[in-house]
Order: C-alpha cells, then structure tokens, then sequence
C-alpha cells in the first residue's frame, strides 16, 4: 500500500466521525496498519511522509494521532494554523465561527460581516439590521447564519428561535400583517374568537427576519419602529398594558429604501447591509459558488461528477439572472440533465457541455479543440479538484516548475539555479503565447495598468529596473487561467518555502505588485503564479543589483584592474567586480565620476568595497559618500588573492563589516571604513486627541491616497504623548517630521499643522500642496491630491470611523447639529461642522462599542462652569442614547466643547 491510498484511507474515515477523543484514538500508526493489515513501520514511515508535506497534522501524545488537514478545516470547520498540537483541546480552541465559512468572508462580505457581528452582539436585543441587495443574493441565508454565529458565541441561548417572516404574503391585508407581527386580542376583527400571539412575541429571545420589508405598510413600520425603541408592543385590539419582548431584527429588501420607507423608520435602523449580486463579488468567489453547488449536487446524487472543463469556463463567463441563486439553479438543472440523459460509470457521473442550456452553449464561438478534458468532484472531498490549465503552453509551464521543484526538494540543484529555470521556463512559456493568443482590449488595458504598476513599485524602491520587468509581469498576469492550477501539494511546500527564504526587497515588491493587481482585477492568482512572477523581479533585480556588497577595483595601468576583476569573476561564476583602470595620466577626479556615474543606479543599501593599489581613501570617501546608501569600505593594497578571498565572502552574503574585519587583515592590507549621512525616513503624522484609534484610521484612509508611494511615510501617534517634550523629540531626531495632521495642534516645534477638516474642505488642495512642495513634483502632488479628494470625502471618513450606516450617522450628527446651531443663535462655519462631523462619528462609535471617554482635564471644574453646554448636548443627544442605549459621560462633552473653543473665539457656553 502506497503513501496516497493512507492519506485516502484517513480522509474516507474523518469524514464520517466525529471529533471526539474517542473517535479519533484510532488514528495512530499502530492502529491505522491493524486495520489496514500492514506493517506499522511502513505505516509509520507513509504518515511522517505526509505531516512532512503538512498534509496530516500531529496530535502529540501517547500514542501520536495523525488527522488530515483539508477534512479539518472544510469538514470540521477547525482553522488548523499549526503542523503539530499538544493535545485535543489545542486543536478544538481553532474552531471557526460560522460566518468565516461563508464563500466572501474574506472578501466581498468582509465589511458586511463585521457590521453584522457588531449589530447580532451588541448588548440587550442587539441592533436592528437591513440586509440590502438585489433578489437571490443569500439575504435569507446570511440572516440564518447570523442566528447560527449568535448561538455559537453564547450571545443566544441553544433553544433560541429564528422565525422568518415574509411581507409580501401578507401585502394586499394590511391587518392579516399587523395581526401575524404583533398578534391580536379576541373579538379585534371579524373571526377573532380567541386570542393570538404575533411573530414578536413567539420570538422572544431570538431572532425574528423580516424579508421583503418594504412591503410593509406605513402603519405597520409605525408599530414596528415604537418596538425598536421601546421593546414594547400592543396586540392587535387590545388597549391594556404593552407587551414586552428582546428581540433581535433582521430586516431584508430589495428596494430604493427613500421610496418605500417612512424616514422615521429607516432613522431607526443603524446598521444597513449592501449584499453584492455575484457578478460583482469577482472570479475567486464565482468560482468557489461554482464549486460549492457542483459538490451540493454530487452529494445529493452520491456520485462524483466528471465535467468538461469547457462548463467550468463558460460558467465563470455567463452573466446570471437571479444572482447566487439564479446559478444554483443552473448547476442543479445541469445535473439533472446529465442524470436522465448522460453517462455513468460506477459511481462517476459524466457532466457535459451539451448538458447547459441551449442559450448558454450557443454563446459560444465554435473552434477546433482536442477532447475536452475532465474536472473532477468528489462528494466526499472538502478540496475543490485540481483543474487541468486551459492551454498547452500553461500545462508546461506548471509541469516545468515542479518538475524544478522536486529536484531542488532532492538537493539536485541550489536555490539560485532554481530562480534562473524558474524565469527561464517563464520567458519560454510567454514566448510561447506570442503567437497563439490574440490580444483582446481589455487584455491590452489590464498590461497597461500592471506596467505601470510595476515602474511605480520600482521608483518607489529606487530600483533602477528595466521596463521589460513590468512587461513580462503584465503579460504573464493576463494570460492566467481562471480556474485552479494541476500542482501537487509537495510541489506547492517547495514554492511556499521558496517564496518564504527569497530575498526580502523581491517578495515585498512581488506582494505589492500581486496586492494591487488582484484588488482592481480580482485574478485568481496561485502559489505558482506567485513563484513566476518572483522570479521575475529576481532576475530584474539581479540585472542592476544582487542585493549584496557592491565592490569595485581601482588599479594604476591600462588593464591591472580589468585584469583582476575580470580573472576573480570568471573564477567565482559570478560578476562580483567592477574594473576601473587608472592610467597615469589619467586623474582621479575623472576615475571617481565613472564610479559616481556607476554607482547611482545601483542598490548600495549593503555597502561598497572598493579595492584600490595604493592611496586615495580619502577622496574616494568624498566622492562616494553622497551617492551611497550603505557603508563605504576602501581596502588598499590589492592583489588577486585578497579579490579572490573578498568574491568568495561576498558571494555567501557576508556583512561589509564581517568581511573587511576578518579577510582583509589576512592578506596583510589596511583598510578604512566610513558611513555616509543617512537621509531621515520623511513622515507624516497623524494624531486625534480622542485617542490613538482614530489616529489608525486616519492613517489608513492617508495610505490610500498613495502617499507612501512616493516616500513619505504616515506614522499615527496618541496625541497627548505627541504633546510631551521627550516624545516630540525623538521623533524629530529620527524622522523629518513634514507636518502633523489631525483634530487638535499638538505644537510640535517648527513643525506645521492641518486640521483634518481643513483636508476635507475647499482649500484641502491648497493646504495639501504647500505641505508637499518641496518634496513631490507637481505631476505628483496632482496625484495625491486627486486621491484625497476621492479617499477625503466626508462619506467614507465618517463611514471608515463607525461600524454603524454612514449615512445614518450623518443624518444624525446633522439633526445634533442644527439643533445646537439654533440653541446657540448663530450659523457654524465649514470648519466647524466639519470638526464636528468628524469627531462626533468617532464618538458614536466608542459609544455604541462600550469605549467611552471617561478622563477630561479639570472634569469638576468643567462640570460646574459649563452647565448650559453640557444640559444643551444631553438633550441633542437624547434620541441616540434612547437608540442606542448609552450614556453620554462628562467627559466626552468636555471634548465638544474644546472644539468650540478652538474654533469660534471668546466662546463662552
């Protein structure tokens, strides 16, 4: 019995027990060969074979349990982060709520399920919810599932209910809904022999989803919004004591929510939910939906299903009516079609391209093509199949790099001839494309943008790379596949440690490249996808720079130092050396501006050695000490062996320091070492004095306006230790501190301020360009400005602040706001409300999260002098503190009125 038939073996067991101690004591070596009826060391041998290729986890203990990881995860629903785990219990803490299964909970649904989280959590009956989206979309299945997560995380008891209440059944008996919501007393309406209880209060303790809501009359969200507020309802008829249950409320529309609700019932609803049709959840998602139905329906046939691969692509193409579910239909239409009219072969289902509906197939322009090819799906495999790729040239390339892979697994072949084939096989397979595919326009847009991407990444890291880097990434990205790529798992180890040792500078700019690429494209990029283009930025680093020790020759002669540079590199294999030669009558000046010349368009950041026959350290730490980034090691007396000892030291990426240390004195020369002054990290900082949470938001909304991009950098700081001395000061020691942006002036010597609603108002442009003036061109301040205008808006600041509906929460503020405006008998400048937008969304939110301002200086002082002030916000913010159920405290006034304060002179509330 071979390796593969075990790792069946645990999979087909897994998948039928549970996860109980007892269940599992028969996944040890001994145990497994007993049933197997093999000898245990083979057993043993097979199993170590597999939690090598970490795809068996260790449960250590007496005796050792070996589970597999794809049924823990997809099964068992166990994140399982780690190869071995001390125990059970370890392993059981790594459950998965249920919501992070959801195909887009990492995703398109990412902020829709944090604001869920928030609104299902929030103490008392939580928060009420609209899930809004187009029909067919998974509202209903997302409220189900929210119900699921409440219960798992205790929010819920076990036994709590969830009702699911449909208005438009009822939308033509205005009185038949009231009575099924709210119940009704007897004798309220002809029939009514009896008393009857309503969705509420058969609810209580759970959750009641209201779909299609907006169907329901004005009248009726009248009596719904007076429960939201109150926790309170009468039955229908019945003039006695209100009724009181907790109830948690999802709502669910499809509509325009202004055209079909009252604004005061749609005031009451903090969180509202988008929930995107598939088409715009992009390829990683369909594909998965794709996946998940085609293994629904295997299950429920019990058999697997062979498909041409030709159904997968055509699924990922077709644009759907009905959303998640106008396709769950296909694919089960697809199934029963191939059940009544196709193959099977055991327990294998063939599903074919003619099986799709006419409509689908005839999209499709015919070619010639070889036989399609199979995409398997197992029933019982949590792992979607590996899909063949959809050219030849692709299926090469992936057969070339882990045929790479398996012999540097073996030792056959170093790293570094690894990175050479890798780019090799990449530049024959993009060779190869050249004359079979025809380039499409949007094709050649997408090239266009990661070209471009590519030269901002490679000015951003001062790399003097060559545009064919940019190039060949955009071409490779644009050629993929949409579907899974044919590599095995031990193959994918070897690339995944791969990827983990290259070189620092080549994974951050081959992250950042794929990073933005995916984010506007959504291209489903694998662990191979990302070795290729690795090992493109590799050999584009390697063209100028090995990011190690850069050393240059300096000779007297027409070819000593050509001589002995070019002898060192031919017989190290590598070019370590470049030449200078002096002649005599040459000046040095003219020699040290070749240098200069070569050196600028080198990575330096690991220092340079310059090895030179006699003299000169001096001038040439003057002429180079500008140009460098790293230390400057100047080694006199140069002969071949000292160059052969230096290449070799060099080559096995030896510090400057080491080297000059431990080699030099060895060939009996001197030498001298010098640092060039380091240019200070130029930053922006960002503070608010309601804390450094906000300063973090802030800072993100910042980065996305592509500032650091261009060098500068955004560092958030608390704004009271921003104010002390000792923490000014080493700030300004390390950094060139550009200017401080944020809600109050922390006064940091000579350094300026900007107000955050000074960026977000009509003179943001200004204020942003004399910030950067001496530090961006204006091509490049245009850019930047461009990006706050669209990252700067007052919508998304306030929506990137609170968890709760940006619209709703500016609705609010505006009410608070023109209500002080009114108290206080005079109109508030742009400044002002700004400020005030600002700081009240992050005060809502601490609010509603339980994390309050306590703490204000002289709070007694400021509560005995500023009583009109503090009774005038209390009763502003009456209506949210009923909503919301939260206090105000004192301290958080004591904010609002330094904003006053700053703003409006000799206020004095």
């Amino acid at each position: 019995m071979n390796k593969e038939s075990v790792f069946r073996q645990l999979e087909q067991r897994l998948i039928r027990l549970p996860l109980t101690t007892e269940a599992l004591s028969e996944f040890n070596a001994m145990a497994i060969a007993s049933s197997l009826k093999q000898k245990r060391s083979i057993i043993s041998h097979h199993l170590n074979n597999l939690h090598r290729e970490q795809r068996v986890i260790k449960i250590n203990g007496r005796p050792v349990l070996f589970l597999p990881v794809e049924v823990l995860r997809t099964h068992h629903h166990l994140v399982v982060r780690h190869r071995d785990y001390a125990s059970l219990q370890a392993l059981y803490e790594e459950r998965q709520d249920n919501l992070e299964l959801l195909i887009g909970a990492q995703g398109s649904l990412q902020d829709a399920l944090r604001q869920c989280k928030a609104a299902i959590s929030y103490p008392g009956a939580g928060l009420p919810l609209l899930l809004h989206g187009p029909t067919g979309t998974g509202k209903s299945f997302l409220a189900r599932r929210l119900w699921q997560y409440a219960i798992e995380q205790g929010i819920l008891s076990s036994d709590a209910p969830f009702t699911v209440f449909n208005c438009a059944e009822y939308a033509n008996n205005p009185e038949l809904l009231t009575s099924k919501l709210f119940g009704h007393a007897r004798g309220a309406f002809t029939g009514a022999d009896r008393a009857v209880a309503g969705l509420i209060e058969t609810s209580d303790g759970g959750v009641l989803f209201i779909d299609e809501v907006h169907r329901l009359p004005p009248e009726g969200q009248e009596k719904l919004f007076h429960f939201m507020d109150n926790g309170s309802w009468r039955r229908l008829g019945d003039s006695r004591e209100e009724l009181r249950a907790t109830v948690r409320l999802i709502f669910a529309s499809t509509e325009d929510l202004e055209k079909h609700f009252l604004a005061t019932f749609i005031r009451r609803i903090p969180v509202i939910v988008q929930i995107l049709p598939v088409a715009e959840r992009g390829q990683h998602e369909r594909l998965a939906f794709i996946q998940h139905f085609f293994r629904s329906e295997a299950q429920r046939l019990d058999h697997d299903l062979a498909l041409d691969e030709e159904i997968i692509s055509l699924l990922m193409q077709k644009t759907l009516e009905g959303n998640v579910g106008g396709l769950e239909n296909l694919i089960r239409n697809v199934c029963a079609s191939a059940w009544t009219f196709g193959q099977r072969e055991g327990e294998v289902l063939e599903v074919k391209a003619g099986h799709l509906p006419d409509e689908i197939v005839s999209e499709r322009p015919f070619t010639l093509m070889e036989s399609p090819r199979r995409v398997m799906i197992y029933r019982d495999r949590g792992i979607f199949p590996l899909v063949p790729a959809q050219h030849q040239a692709y299926r090469r390339l992936t057969e070339n790099i882990c045929g790479l892979c398996e012999e540097l697994d073996r030792d056959d072949i170093s790293i570094r001839m690894f990175e050479k084939l890798t780019y090799q096989n990449v530049t024959f397979y993009l060779d190869a494309l050249m004359n079979k595919e025809s380039t499409v326009s949007h094709q050649d847009k997408r090239l266009r943008f990661i070209e471009d991407v590519g030269k901002a990444l490679a000015a951003n890291y001062d790399l003097d790379l060559n545009a064919e880097f940019a190039y060949l990434a955009g071409r490779y990205l644009t050629s993929l596949p949409l579907t899974p790529r044919e590599t095995s798992t031990a193959a994918r180890q070897v690339m995944l440690r791969w990827l983990e040792d290259s070189s620092g500078l080549a994974q951050r700019i081959t992250r950042k490249l794929l990073s933005v690429v995916v984010n506007k494209y959504d291209l489903l990029i694998d662990t191979l996808d990302q070795v290729a283009i690795a090992a493109i930025v590799n050999n584009a680093i390697d063209a100028t720079t090995h990011g190690k020790v850069k050393a240059v020759i300096i000779a007297h002669g027409y070819s000593t130092a050509s001589s002995i540079a070019g002898l060192s590199n031919r017989l190290i294999g590598e070019k370590i050396y470049q030449a200078m030669d002096m002649p005599m009558e040459v000046a040095f000046s003219d020699v040290s501006r070749s240098i200069v010349d070569y050196l600028k368009h080198t990575d330096t950041q690991a220092g340079v050695m310059v090895l030179i026959d006699m003299g000169y350290s001096k001038e040439i730490a003057d002429a180079l000490l500008g140009v460098i980034q790293g230390p400057l090691v100047v080694v006199n007396n140069v002969t071949i062996r000292l160059a052969l000892n230096i290449a070799s030291e060099i080559v096995a990426q030896k510090s400057i320091e080491q080297i000059a240390e431990e080699i030099v004195p060895l060939n009996q020369s001197s030498w001298d070492l010098y640092w060039p002054e380091k240019k200070k990290k130029r930053v922006l900082l960002v503070s608010c004095i309601t804390g450094i949470g906000t300063a973090f938001k802030f800072k993100t909304l910042m980065e996305k306006s592509q500032l650091t991009d261009f060098d500068i950098h955004i560092i958030a700081c608390e704004y009271i230790r921003l104010k002390s001395s000792q923490m000014a000061a080493s700030l300004l020691n390390q950094y060139e501190v550009i200017a401080v942006v944020g809600t109050d002036d922390p006064q940091l010597a000579g350094v300026p301020w900007v107000g955050i609603e000074e960026l977000l108002g009509e003179k943001g442009y200004a204020h942003l360009t004399q910030l950067l003036s001496d530090y961006l061109n204006n091509k490049q301040i245009e850019l930047i400005n461009k990006n706050m205008v669209r990252e700067f808006s007052l919508h998304n600041v306030v929506n990137s602040l609170t968890i709760l509906n940006a619209a709703k929460t500016m609705g609010h503020i505006e009410t608070i706001i023109a209500e002080w405006q009114n108290t206080l008998g005079f109109t508030f400048n742009n400044n002002l409300t700004l400020g005030l937008y600002v700081h009240l969304s992050c005060m809502i939110e601490r609010l509603v999260m339980r994390n309050e301002i306590t703490h204000y200086k002289n709070l007694a002082e400021f509560n005995s002098q500023h009583g009109k002030f503090i009774t005038m916000v209390n009763h502003s913010f009456q209506q949210l503190k009923n909503l919301y159920n939260v206090a105000l405290p004192v301290a958080e006034i004591g904010y609002i009125h330094d904003i006053f304060e700053l703003r409006i002179e000799a206020f004095d509330w």
